[in-house]
């Protein structure tokens, strides 16, 4: 995928995500991957990557990759049924973090998803999965 047609695909996914500052790394139908650069806004009180960061890049990870379209216009949105996520190891301010997500199932609206949680020697710091459905076309949604 071109560097133009993956920057329309990240300019769909709304909200936290780019709050967060993620980027768009990989997006294929067999994989997708989001990688942020931690920043001291990214951490706990105990000075480590925050859960629900890491959550959050799970999640939009794990979504991506069940909605894949190779045009921007025809990427659904996905709606997170359920998630869950395990934490492994640390992660600290200054290292880039990768989530990387690949469809385990996929029927007509419902499909799983699981992800790893990476940090830049891709030593794991979490692992999840998730349920998904998948919603309205995202040129029908403000």
């Amino acid at each position: 995928m071109s560097d133009d047609s993956k920057a329309q695909i990240e300019s769909t996914i709304t909200g936290f995500f780019q709050d967060l500052g993620a980027k768009l790394d990989t997006y294929a139908e067999d994989q997708v991957v989001i990688a942020l650069d931690l920043l001291p806004r990214h951490m706990n009180n105990a000075s480590q990557m925050h859960g629900g960061v890491m959550a959050t890049l799970m999640d939009a990870a794990m979504g991506l990759c069940g909605t894949y379209s190779p045009t921007a216009e025809d990427r659904q949105v996905a709606i997170t049924l359920s998630m869950n996520v395990n934490f492994t190891s640390p992660a600290v301010a200054g290292q880039r973090v990768r989530a990387v997500a690949r469809c385990r199932s996929k029927g007509h609206k419902i499909f799983m998803a699981t992800c790893d949680l990476l940090d830049e020697q891709g030593k794991l710091i979490a692992f999840g999965e998730g349920v998904f459905k998948r919603g309205a076309l995202r040129r029908e949604l403000p």
